[in-house]
């Protein structure tokens, strides 16, 4: 019996859909002990397949889009699992154009010094000025991101990334079961449970707090009328 008929029915499931996701099923210190039975080269392949799928840079502040973009071509070339690595190009492949529409916005009207990952950044940097970037057929949700991204909804557009995702990969979990694949895409999945848990337990301090302010803004104001009324009696 191989390691991973012993590990992956020992890693609690995770929900179908991100959107039933309420909790983490078992702690990052459980998992990370659980993983610890896998071979070192299946580990060393787990991180970087973590590493390329992080949603915020992490490391050297000062490296250039052109240098991330080669150390993710580099990173992935490591990468010896097919089916993974179509998964981690594609998600890198959507950040990309994401990114392309956000410097847009900003203001970069030229898109020939665009640094991006994939086979088509050559076509945004052509049709700079479209939408779509001309690649609308390829990627449908590209219209409706542009208008999420311009009304400030970055929110629901991280969401439905995030979203997308997850399906990918609990289709390719359940594709080659009891193998290093479906281990790493349950890694990736989890990933992005505490991501989003994370991500909502701090929107939900940030509203308790706007909450929070916007009652004493008019326990004070009201004190102030009151204030007043005394003092004109």
């Amino acid at each position: 019996m191989s390691v991973y008929h012993t590990l992956i029915p020992a890693l609690p499931a995770l929900p179908v859909s991100l959107e039933q996701l309420k909790e983490l099923p078992i702690s990052v210190l459980q998992l990370e002990r659980r993983l610890g039975m896998l071979p070192e080269q299946d580990q060393q392949l787990l991180q970087r397949a973590l590493r390329l799928f992080q949603r915020e840079r992490i490391g050297d502040e000062t490296c250039s889009d052109r240098d991330e973009v080669q150390h993710w071509e580099r990173e992935l070339a490591e990468v010896a699992l097919p089916p993974l690595r179509a998964v981690l190009v594609e998600n890198l492949e959507w950040r990309s154009l994401i990114a392309a529409q956000r410097y847009r916005l900003a203001g970069q009207y030229e898109g020939t010094g665009f640094q991006g990952y994939g086979e088509r950044i050559w076509i945004v940097r052509r049709d700079w000025q479209q939408p779509d970037f001309g690649l609308g057929r390829h990627y449908p949700w590209l219209t409706e991101s542009l208008t999420q991204l311009k009304q400030g909804r970055s929110v629901a557009l991280e969401q439905q990334i995030l979203s997308r995702l997850w399906c990918r990969l609990h289709m390719l979990e359940q594709a080659h079961p009891f193998s290093l694949t479906a281990v790493a895409a349950y890694r990736l999945r989890w990933s992005i449970a505490e991501y989003r848990l994370r991500w909502q337990a701090e929107a939900a301090q940030q509203h308790f707090s706007q909450l929070v302010d916007r009652a004493l803004t008019e326990v004070l104001q009201d004190s102030g009328v009151d204030r007043a009324i005394e003092a004109d009696q």
